[in-house]
């Protein structure tokens, strides 16, 4: 008996022994993340003081990463974290140095008020927004019943009513929302200025010629500075984004059967009153597109032609926003024949890349349309990023107040991608492509290779964060930054994306503290850079920047114990500089 409970309980251990190792071989060989059991719990390396970036390898550990970085001379180090997912603040992993050994504490984000996105004359603010509306419609246009895409022919039965006009002194009507509840009415409007590309038609209750700054007024004077700004825009941006439905060589004038893009500037929304400095400042809406048959069953009034709309009151206070937003909202009616009717409407950009591309037709052309400098959109959209890097991704977009956030998100991506991968090359590859979203944006950069190629979106948005760090007199060469200028030339002009340091700018919250539970404030200067002392969750494809005070300026040695993110889709960077 004995010895038959001994081979049983040999047997059982064998059994046991040999289902424990093939569990384990199991996990190894399969498992993305194997038991904790097989891994060393910690390892030591060693980083080059000398190599600006460092992607640490927490594969091989189940604990903590001993990184050493020998040798540094008046140097700062960085730790950039990267979130491929939504990751909770103790799921992120956090760095300590016996220069600095506190354990981390979770703290929220914090997020503040909008910024401001144009400056009148007289120093005021102005901030512009997209009607949602329009903005959503956009994103997901329908197909006409019609059937028809890129050889939809404007016929005399589906255009609109009013004739194409050649005289200054004509009377149109408009069908525009008198409100934000979407509440249509037919604006009376009178054209007012020509040129060759443009018909700017002012409504009757907002022209006058004693129009000042901050009535909700325009003369005709500044509807022909309109017009002859829009004529550089169209001539400088169509070479390099493409042309709206119906333009172009050879072009029979779209919808409206006129070759003229037509300008409505009226009182957007309705909501005017003396000292207005925020609201919509212009719009193109792809309804315009549809007959009214086909527009009737989403509640809307089309106008049947290749239209946009201007905010009387802020193209007046705001003359050099008025040029910006017309570049912007062509970049919109092209990218909608480029992107959705020429594909018959089988894709459709989504707002992020849409609006990126809006705002890079900003980046280009502003310089080319006299925009003061201090408009452009890296001096307008920037100072926000550098405080909001973290709360959402460029490929994010959020609504109300918080849109700024996304508009610079998404922007800031823009010019990451612009001046490291091609310039003015790479936007009218990524327009002409026949993609959109992010295939379209790693099509372009590998077709333009600026970079080598290889190049997918996800490789894109990892190596984004480089650019957060390394700007200014201390960028070590061929590293990610926004401080590259790069200048390309297309059909005989110069498009030029500026480099521009971010630790050189004022940051827009210098002095207020990140949130309630945390003390620090924002630097005078620069991005946010949260205290190793204290993790924070993390967005889908966003970034956090994290040093202190004993990291920066560092001679010497420095070790550094990186404690591994309990989230496998977080990646830790080392950035010296």
């Amino acid at each position: 008996m004995r010895y038959i409970i001994t081979m049983i309980k040999k047997i059982t251990l064998f059994v046991l022994t040999s289902l424990a190792a093939t569990y384990i071989a199991s996990c190894s060989l399969f498992d993305p993340d194997p038991p904790d059991s097989v891994l060393s719990p910690n390892k030591k390396i060693v980083i080059d003081s000398g190599v600006p970036v460092s992607a640490i390898d927490f594969s091989d550990v189940s604990s903590s990463v001993s990184a050493r970085i020998n040798n540094l001379t008046n140097k700062s180090v960085y730790l950039v974290k990267y979130a491929g997912a939504s990751a909770a603040a103790t799921q992120t992993g956090y760095a300590v140095s016996s220069e600095y050994p506190a354990q981390p504490l979770a703290v929220a984000s914090g997020q503040g008020a909008a910024s401001a996105v144009f400056t009148a004359e007289d120093g005021s603010a102005g901030v512009r927004y997209d009607p949602l509306a329009a903005q959503r419609f956009n994103r997901n246009p329908p197909p006409p019943p019609e059937g028809g895409g890129a050889s939809r022919a404007p016929t005399e039965k589906t255009r609109i009513a009013r004739k194409v006009y050649t005289e200054n002194g004509s009377a149109g009507l408009f069908w525009v929302e008198v409100d934000s509840s979407g509440n249509w009415g037919l604006k009376p409007a009178t054209l007012w200025a020509q040129s060759e590309h443009a018909a700017v038609w002012v409504a009757e209750d907002n022209f006058t010629e004693t129009a000042t700054s901050n009535d909700n007024k325009i003369t005709q004077a500044q509807a022909e500075t309109l017009a002859s700004k829009f004529d550089v825009i169209y001539e400088k941006e169509t070479p390099v984004f493409g042309y709206e439905y119906g333009g172009g060589p050879g072009g029979n004038g779209g919808q409206d059967g006129d070759l003229k893009i037509q300008i409505l500037v009226y009182d957007i929304d309705g909501d005017y009153f003396s000292g207005q400095t925020g609201g919509v400042f212009g719009y193109f809406w792809a309804k315009d597109f549809y007959t009214q048959q086909e527009v009737d069953k989403f509640g809307l009034e089309t106008n049947y032609a290749e239209i946009f709309y201007l905010d009387a009151h802020l193209a007046g206070k705001f003359p050099d926003g008025a040029v910006s937003t017309l570049a912007h909202e062509f970049q919109h009616m092209i990218n909608f024949n480029e992107k959705s009717v020429k594909s018959n409407f089988t894709q459709a950009s989504e707002t992020w890349f849409d609006e990126m591309l809006a705002m890079l037709a900003e980046d280009i052309i502003d310089p080319l349309a006299g925009v003061a400098e201090s408009e452009y959109p890296y001096n307008q959209r920037m100072p926000l990023f550098l405080n909001v890097y973290s709360d959402c991704a460029p490929t994010t977009w959020l609504e109300g107040n918080n849109v700024l956030y996304s508009y610079a998100n998404s922007y800031a991506f823009g010019a990451y991608l612009t001046r490291n991968f091609g310039g003015a090359r790479l936007i009218k590859e990524m327009m002409t492509n026949g993609k959109v979203n992010g295939e379209s944006v790693a099509a372009a950069v590998n077709v333009v290779a600026a970079r080598g190629g290889g190049w997918t979106f996800a490789r894109l948005l990892y190596r984004y964060g480089e650019a957060l760090v390394f700007s200014g007199n201390k960028k070590p060469v061929g590293v990610f930054s926004f401080d590259n200028t790069v200048t390309e030339t297309i059909d005989g002009t110069d498009y030029t994306c500026a480099g521009f340091d971010i630790w050189d700018m004022d940051n827009p919250r210098a002095g207020q503290k990140l949130s309630r539970e945390y003390s620090a404030v924002y630097p005078p200067k620069g991005p946010l850079v949260i205290d190793v002392d204290y993790i924070i969750g993390m967005n889908k494809n966003t970034f956090i920047v994290q040093s202190n005070k004993a990291w920066q300026n560092k001679t010497g040695d420095l070790t550094l114990t990186l404690n591994k993110p309990a989230s496998s889709a977080v990646s830790f960077f080392i950035m010296i500089k």
